[in-house]
């Protein structure tokens, strides 16, 4: 677990480059869509953004809707209490949708203190986890290749979902239009939530393989919540603190990836590449409520999908799987973006590291990590994955194609507009 989110964060910083450098000339509430748009042309820039949709939907729908599953099983084991999951799912889904309609502000602050309390139950777990070590462990075995049944494989493996945990360090993005000195700030949190979070989930993921035991890792990986377990065996009573961090930290997606995802989506409203409903913002709140209630929406409808079709034990790794396919499409097609960009737009300060180098090692070391997403072929359901993946993406290739059929030269305008608000950054929504 360590090795593999030590080469995710190395990735992620490559990927980071990327984003921050955007970010630096040209700041906008179009995150994603407005940096693959000016870099890669209209339609390769609204495929982009469609990708970055689907994994900023499905990423905390994924979270929210393992959350009410867990709750419920916790609830029907420690008090034989039975409460549906998918009730507690829509309660998470409310607060997350009330927090985001009713301001930015609000929203980001709640996310920070969620956030800062995860970090430090997590913390003190990961400390008594050293402290108490399981049965027959190895503080050396986190750390070498060779305690991976399949090597240097199954570490690569582990790093698909190592750079999930990861994404969302780009979600400052968005938000450059509300903040007060975009080019410099909004870097620099990219670049810092990257360094912070990156180093923590090595630390305590190699505390955790330690406190369960370094010779019973098969057992860790099928527990449906294995820190519920470590908490509960360790802190007594207080393993509350741990269910409280799960719940923090499903609830912080949410709010992070609503902000952001509905900032994306507003910015395609105004730039007409999406209906003009998404453009507009709340006369008392200055957010985009249209945006906000159609990401909500929109996850519900996948989590309680899978839930009811399948069984809801899937939804975190059926969900999380099929938005690392698409976090996997973006980061390539931006990385490629911002090379392009930058010699094109701005030739006097194209820098062969960080505009040529550094996006195509960040694109070139996804590559394997999207093959074993692939292949070899997962148990069921998540063998269908990848193919509910593609037909989204022609969901949203043939939606392209029936705008701009509908309005011609909306795409190009949209592209226009974009250049023009990118110029100006300072708007509030």
């Amino acid at each position: 677990m360590p090795l593999s989110l030590l080469l995710a964060t190395v990735i992620c910083f490559f990927i980071g480059n990327t984003v921050s450098e955007f970010c630096r000339f040209m700041p906008s509430s179009g995150g994603y869509y407005s940096f693959a748009t000016r870099g890669l042309g209209s339609r390769p820039g609204f495929m982009a953004t469609w990708s970055y949709l689907v994994y900023d939907i499905l990423g905390p729908a994924g979270a929210i809707g393992f959350l009410g599953y867990l709750l419920s099983d916790i609830l029907r084991m420690q008090f034989q209490v039975n409460m549906p999951w998918w009730v507690l799912t829509l309660v998470a889904f409310s607060v997350v949708w009330a927090l985001t309609h009713h301001g930015i502000q609000l929203s980001m602050r709640v996310t920070a203190l969620l956030g800062g309390v995860e970090l430090l139950i997590m913390l003190a777990l990961a400390i008594t986890l050293l402290v108490h070590p399981g049965p027959g462990s190895k503080y050396i075995a986190p750390l070498n290749p060779v305690s991976s049944p399949h090597h240097f494989e199954g570490i690569l493996a582990g790093t698909i979902f190592s750079i999930l945990a990861l994404s969302g360090f780009e979600g400052p993005a968005p938000l450059a239009q509300e903040a007060r000195l975009p080019r410099q700030f909004i870097a620099r949190a990219i670049m810092l939530s990257l360094a912070v979070i990156g180093g923590f989930y090595v630390f305590t993921s190699y505390a955790s393989a330690v406190g369960w035991g370094t010779g019973n890792m098969a057992e860790f990986a099928s527990s449906p919540n294995p820190y519920y377990v470590l908490g509960h065996a360790l802190w007594g009573a207080a393993w509350w603190f741990v269910v409280f961090a799960i719940i923090n930290s499903s609830i912080g997606v949410g709010l992070a990836c609503a902000n952001s995802a509905s900032r994306v989506l507003y910015t395609m409203g105004r730039a007409g590449t999406l209906s003009a409903s998404f453009g507009k913002i709340h006369p008392a709140h200055q957010t985009p409520t249209f945006s906000i209630a159609f990401v909500q929406i929109a996850g519900v409808t996948a989590v309680l999908l899978v839930g009811f079709l399948l069984r809801p034990e899937y939804i975190f790794g059926f969900l999380e799987t099929i938005a690392t396919l698409a976090v996997i499409v973006l980061y390539s097609m931006a990385n490629l973006a911002l090379t392009s960009y930058v010699r094109r737009e701005h030739p006097a300060s194209f820098s062969f590291w960080r505009h040529g180098v550094a996006p195509w090692v960040a694109t070139l070391a996804l590559s394997p990590v999207l093959f074993v997403t692939i292949y070899p072929v997962t148990p069921w359901p998540y063998n269908i994955t990848p193919y509910l993946f593609s037909i989204l993406l022609l969901v949203g290739f043939g939606y392209m194609q029936w705008r701009e059929l509908r309005d011609p030269g909306v795409l190009r305008r949209g592209a226009a507009m974009l250049a023009h608000s990118d110029a100006t950054p300072g708007e509030s929504i």
